[in-house]
């Protein structure tokens, strides 16, 4: 359904429109009155990214959320993971961090897998939410924030921007010197929260509760992505990755989709064009800066 489309011809001239429209089965003839109405009944066709295709490429897991909002507004998604999540909940940091929590005065999250692995890291220690109680949580963004809340933890500092700059501008007012401070994250995340925290006397742990790890695309699906008019893009690994095993693959053609300014960054030193850059750095300013695109174009 996605890829639908309306061909109107009389019968004398419906021969030569589908040649010249190249018409394929399956497809579905009206004839009558009631083609008259098909303005008036074409909702399909007046979704906004009816006639699009977008390529994204977060983690499987995530993907399915992303694809399906996307689908909604009517646009042909092209699932091409570029990353895989691989908790590392059996290292010994991680069950040392887990089982001290209520050790910390900060905890800092910067994902919602980071959430998603610290509650499960949690449970594996024996407790649950409640052993967040004492401590102040802070969330990178508004995903991140309604991770926590899935947990039954209201976060205390959601920065704007999600970037870790703005993050750690939300931190200023918070006490840390001398204050034991979790920085729970992905293993190749940026050093900016712990670096600045430390510099302000805090004793931080930084605990990688995942890694990111290259997925291989599919062949059909990189085939596809070839005619794509949007690529998407929610991380700087997702770029890396996918430009790595893409190479001269890669749709240049396509219109780049960027979160926001790291993962454009990384996107620039990788030789793309960032042309859309979400200004709320999560989803739903993605698929914004997607819509507003089209709909200029």
């Amino acid at each position: 359904m996605d890829g639908q489309r309306t061909v109107a011809a009389t019968l004398g001239t419906l021969a030569e429109a589908v040649e010249r429209e190249d018409v394929k089965a399956p497809a579905l003839i009206v004839v009558g009155r009631v083609v008259d109405r098909r303005e008036a009944l074409a909702w399909l066709e007046r979704r906004p990214l009816h006639g699009r295709s977008v390529v994204v490429t977060r983690a499987r897991a995530q993907a399915s959320g992303l694809a399906k909002r996307l689908r909604g507004l009517g646009a042909e998604v092209i699932e091409l993971p570029a990353i895989g999540i691989e908790p590392l909940l059996d290292s010994e940091e991680v069950k040392r961090a887990a089982g001290s929590i209520g050790d910390y005065a900060l905890i800092c999250l910067t994902s919602p897998n980071g959430v998603r692995l610290l509650f499960e890291a949690l449970r594996g220690a024996g407790l649950d939410s409640r052993a967040l109680a004492g401590a102040t949580v802070a969330a990178i963004g508004p995903g991140t924030a309604r991770a926590l809340a899935r947990g039954g933890i209201v976060a205390d500092i959601v920065p704007e921007r999600f970037v870790a700059e703005s993050l750690v501008e939300a931190l200023a007012e918070i006490e840390v010197d001398g204050k034991r401070v979790l920085v729970a994250r992905a293993a190749d995340a940026r050093d900016v929260i712990p670096k600045h925290l430390a510099g302000r006397g805090a004793e931080v742990d930084v605990v990688a509760l995942y890694e990111t790890v290259r997925e291989e695309p599919k062949p059909e699906a990189v085939e596809a992505a070839q005619g794509a008019d949007y690529v998407t893009f929610t991380s700087s690994s997702t770029v890396r990755n996918l430009t790595e095993a893409l190479g001269d693959r890669f749709p240049r053609e396509a219109r780049i989709v960027s979160i926001g300014p790291v993962t454009s960054g990384a996107a620039r030193d990788a030789g793309l064009e960032v042309r859309v850059e979400a200004e709320r750095h999560d989803v739903d300013g993605l698929i914004a800066a997607l819509l507003r695109d089209a709909h200029a174009g």
